[in-house]
């Protein structure tokens, strides 16, 4: 019996503001977490970047006050690592979050064809009153 496996590339997509778009939706960015300054780090940055954090953060060593947030911090930091660590894992969040970037980009450019829309709109509406008010009159 012979199982076919399917393998899945995909096409990276050059990102200008990443961050912004993590900003955006609310959704903690990976590389920012984890105090990485790009997305070109490499698995040593990450793994380094990942080990100094998580000893800053980690809920046994942090103080009563600060333990709900601490452990919060050091889940997405868990997270993070385990992400950016995977090489399939980083391809796949590398691609969504460049997607969420063009999205919001493009969320914001649809809603000013919107708004101007909605004024042409408003100025016919008032120039058929204003010329059935003529009329009438």
């Amino acid at each position: 019996m012979q199982m076919n496996h399917m393998v899945f590339k995909l096409k990276p997509i050059s990102c200008q503001a990443p961050a912004l778009a993590a900003m955006q939706t609310g959704k903690p960015n990976f590389y920012q977490s984890l105090s990485l300054s790009s997305q070109n780090a490499g698995f040593d940055e990450i793994k380094k970047a990942y080990k100094i954090l998580a000893l800053q953060y980690h809920p046994d060593v942090c103080t009563c006050l600060t333990k709900e947030e601490s452990t919060r911090r050091f889940i997405e930091l868990r997270t993070a690592y385990e992400t950016l660590s995977d090489p399939n894992s980083r391809e796949i969040y590398d691609y969504e979050l460049c997607f969420e970037d063009v999205f919001e980009s493009r969320r914001g450019s649809y809603r000013r064809v919107w708004e101007k829309q909605i004024i042409g709109l408003k100025k016919r509406s008032a120039e058929r009153m204003e010329n059935r008010n003529c009329r009438s009159g």
